[in-house]
Parts: C-alpha cells; structure tokens; sequence
C-alpha cells in the first residue's frame, strides 16, 4: 500500500511540474502577447518555449556574415537585423519573444525616459548566469536597498575633484602607450621616407583602459589584474555563445557539463584573484591611497567597528564583485568610445585637424594634461558625443515589469520585458534629421538637450536614478587619451580595415580596428 501511495504522489508531483513548466514556458508568454496584441501592438508569430530566438540569431549570423561600407554608419540594420525587419512589418514598437521571455521594443525618448526614470515600477531585468558571472553581484545588477547602499558608497569615488586627481596618471600611462607606437615606427622597416605604422587600436585602447582603471580605481596595475581582464573577454564570448544557441532548457546552467565546468572554473579563479588584491590592501591597517577600493574597505571597516559583523551592507564578497564590475565596465566600454571615435577621426581628417588645432591651441605639446585643459576641449567634446550617438556602448537597455503597468496608452503586463533600443533612437531620422546616420558633431553645438527634436534623444549613458556612475571618468578618460594621441600622430584607415560593428555586450569592430599612424613632427 505505502508503494502504491509513494507511486501516486510522484505522479501527481511529475504532472504538477509538467504543469508548472508548461505555465512558465507557454501559457504565461502567450497571455502576455495575446493582451498586447488586443492593445494594438502586433509582432511575429508567437512560438512556444523558443520564441522568436532561432530567427533573430538567423538574422543576426547573417548580417554580421557581411561587412558593410567603410564610410557607412547606418549600422542599426547590422547590429540589430530583427529589429528593422520587424519595425518595417509592426511598428516601432512591437512585441516578441525570446526564449520564454517576451519582449516589448520601445524607441521613443518620452516613454524611454519614464521607464528609466521609474525604478520601483520598471526595475532592471534578473540576469543570466552568464551575465552574473561576468559582472558578479555588483552595483550594475544589483536590485533594491542593496543597490541604493552600494550607490551611496560609491558615489563620492566618483566625484568630480576626485576624478580631476586621475588626470595626471590617465596621461601618464597613455603616454606609455604612444611611446610604444612611435618606437614601432622606428624599428619598422619601412620603405625609405615612410614613417607609418599600422595599428589594431582595440586591443591596444583595451589594454589602456584597463591599466587605467587598475591605477586609478583599485591602486594595482594592468600586470595585477591581467589574469583578470583576460578571463572576462572569455566570459564576454561566452555569453555571445550562448546568444546564438536557440533552446537552453531550465536548469541547464547548473549542470556538470563541460562548458559549465569550464565557467565555473573561470569564475573561481576571478574570484581568488580580486580576493587577493582586496585582502592585500585590508592587510594594512590605514587605507591612503583614497580610491574606490579604498571606500569600499572603509565602508566595511566601519561596519565592523560599530560591531555590526553580521548582515553588513558592503561584505568582502561585495567588495569582490565591485571589482569585477568596474574591471570589466571600467575599461571595455571607454575602450570601445575611443575605438570608434577613432575610426571617424581617421575618416574624416578635416574633423581631425580641427579637432588637433583646438588640442595645440588649449595643450600645445604638454607632457601632461590637466583638468583645466580638457574643460577647454569644446571640439573634442563635440566629437565623443557624436561617436556615442553613431556607436554607442550597448544598442539596448531592459527594464522588466513586476506587476500590471500603466506606461502611456498601454497597460503592460506582469513580467513583460521592456526593451528599450537606444540605438534605433539614437539613429532615428524623425529625431534627428535625414543626415541621422551621418557624422555630423556640430549637431551637439548647442547642448546635448538642443542636439535632437526631442532632449532625451541622446543618452548613451542611460537616465535616471541608474545612469551610470562612470560616465565621468570614462569621458575624461576619452579626452586625455584624444589629446595625447592628436598632439604626436596624424592617422588614416588602413586598407585591412573590415567595417562590422558587432553587438559583443558592446558594439565593438568584429575584426578589430586597423589604423595606420604617422608621427607629427
């Protein structure tokens, strides 16, 4: 009798849990598309517990299959294939899903400033794995009082005479760099009377940037954190895969596999290693060197004082995944910003010279540039926004839904994901004009809220209570290095060149970035 009982209840437990999946991967997303439909918003086929994954990762390896023009920046179509498919065929705004998940495409800058500017009623959507192993627990994912706690501690690392103070070591280490490519040039051997070099400027901005986040933000260097770095551009691959991989059942993140054990793997050995230079600095018994690891070891520091050991509101493991958030934040998205601004120097050499007159004429040949001189840079400042605009960080934010949401006409369902597409915005020629995917910096001449006909056009670094904490120091990081480079070097494209933006968490140059330099004498 106890057997047969046994054998009832698990088949009563199996047929729940069928029931159960069956909920989460099919009945749930069709509701939700089905009651946004019936407000008029319309979007491909719904399929069951894929979705629409298959055929935006068809669209998408397709796209990227293709370089496009070299002068071209109408790059919405290349890095986002199934979004101008579906917007000729729906509207700008329409609904999908991918996976279980349905999205919700939003592209105007008023219903885009509401959600972000709303973090109770649209919070940030729960990660994968995949995400959370790259940038941890940190402030980028964190949700609620724990978010608000880290902000606050945070927030005076980032304050702009503490900024100011980095200044010198920014130029210093790009310096380090330049020096590097003029001694290239030098022991190139190069037809007689050819001073160039060529370049492939990512991986060098990459390495740049992170020395500089080591230096400024966590007192070690590039050498320290190399391992690092290092491990994160395989995390970074590995969420690229993933994205193309059309059925990833439930669980199947946390099984023994070989790509899991191989994440795994590289997570530990992340972990031991930003643990290593976060207890070195605890050893001592004062902090001095007054950077963000600084503040945080003194947020912990000050909680075990007060005698508060348990429930601590900045933890060693906190700490931990700070660093990884801002070793990968830090350094990959200003890598990105000077990639491509670059890129449009090097195409447009009148835009570069103007933007070198202004350099000699506020920095002249200055080994070291200061705070002073970068406020100066009104055409430098032109140019970076313009770059954000054509080639900003990340093509998309997501905001999610946790309840039924009024957002303008509609009423959101539960659990829809908001996809909010800031590179459709950012390129959308209603907003900005018919030479929308033109470069054009002047555009920015009057403020960044006069750039567009709407002023939340242009956020590259996102709006609201979330906007990134680091937009700041990645500007002024963009501008020393700028500077640095203008003031010694004239460059141009390279003919190896292969113009393909590619969405790699970042938009980023699928075949890296070829430049060829020539010393200024």
């Amino acid at each position: 009798m106890f057997f047969q009982w046994l054998v009832v209840v698990t088949g009563i437990a199996c047929i729940l849990e069928v029931a159960r999946v069956l909920r989460d991967l099919w009945w749930q997303p069709w509701q939700i598309c089905k009651r946004l439909q019936a407000q008029g918003v319309k979007g491909p086929p719904f399929i069951p517990i894929v979705g629409n994954q298959p055929e935006v990762a068809r669209l998408l390896a397709q796209a990227t299959s293709t370089p496009m023009e070299r002068s071209s920046h109408e790059i919405v179509p290349h890095v986002l294939p199934h979004q101008t498919k579906w917007s000729k065929l729906y509207g700008d705004m329409f609904v999908y899903t991918f996976g279980s998940k349905v999205r919700l495409t939003i592209a105007d800058p008023g219903l885009i400033k509401k959600i972000l500017s709303n973090k109770l009623d649209f919070p940030k959507v729960s990660p994968s794995v995949l995400i959370r192993d790259l940038f941890g627990d940190g402030l980028v994912l964190a949700e609620g009082e724990k978010w608000e706690q880290e902000r606050r501690t945070l927030n005076p690392g980032f304050h702009v005479d503490k900024l100011k103070a980095m200044v010198e070591t920014m130029s210093e280490l790009t310096t380090n760099m330049l020096n590097g490519w003029a001694r290239r040039i030098v022991e190139a051997k190069s037809p007689k009377g050819v001073k160039t070099v060529e370049i492939e400027v990512l991986e060098e901005y990459q390495n740049l940037t992170a020395d500089v986040i080591a230096h400024t933000t966590f007192g070690t260097s590039y050498e320290a954190g190399k391992m690092v770095f290092s491990l994160q551009h395989r995390q970074q691959a590995m969420v690229v895969e993933a994205f193309y991989k059309s059925i990833r059942l439930p669980g199947q993140s946390y099984l023994p596999t070989p790509e899991n054990l191989n994440r795994w793997k590289i997570r530990k050995t992340i972990e031991v290693n930003l643990r290593q230079i976060v207890e070195k600095r605890l050893q001592h018994n004062e902090t001095q060197q007054n950077d963000l690891l600084d503040i945080m070891i003194s947020a912990y520091r000050s909680q075990l004082l007060a005698g508060k050991p348990k429930n601590l509101r900045m933890s060693i493991q906190d700490i931990v995944d700070e660093c990884k958030t801002f070793f990968f934040a830090g350094h990959e998205t200003t890598a990105s910003l000077l990639t491509w601004t670059t890129m449009l120097l090097a195409l447009y050499p009148d835009w570069q010279e103007r933007a070198r007159a202004e350099v000699m004429d506020v920095c002249g040949r200055t080994r070291i540039i200061s705070s002073d001189m970068l406020s100066q840079l009104k055409l430098v400042g032109l140019v970076l926004n313009e770059s954000l605009r054509l080639y900003p960080g990340t093509s998309v934010l997501a905001r999610c839904t946790q309840r039924d949401t009024r957002l303008g006409k509609l009423m959101i369902p539960k659990g829809t994901v908001l996809f909010i597409q800031l590179l459709v915005m950012m390129h959308n020629k209603e907003l900005w004009g018919e030479d929308a995917d033109d470069f054009s910096p002047e555009r920015f001449s009057e403020g960044i809220a006069h750039a567009a006909k709407h002023p939340s056009a242009f956020i590259p670094f996102s709006i609201g209570p979330r906007n990134c904490i680091g937009q700041v120091f990645a500007l002024m990081e963009a501008k020393v290095v700028l500077c640095k480079l203008l003031q010694r070097f004239s460059f141009q494209l390279s003919p190896t060149y292969v113009h393909a933006p590619t969405q790699f968490i970042v938009i980023k140059p699928k075949h890296g970035m070829q430049i060829l330099f020539e010393p200024i004498d």
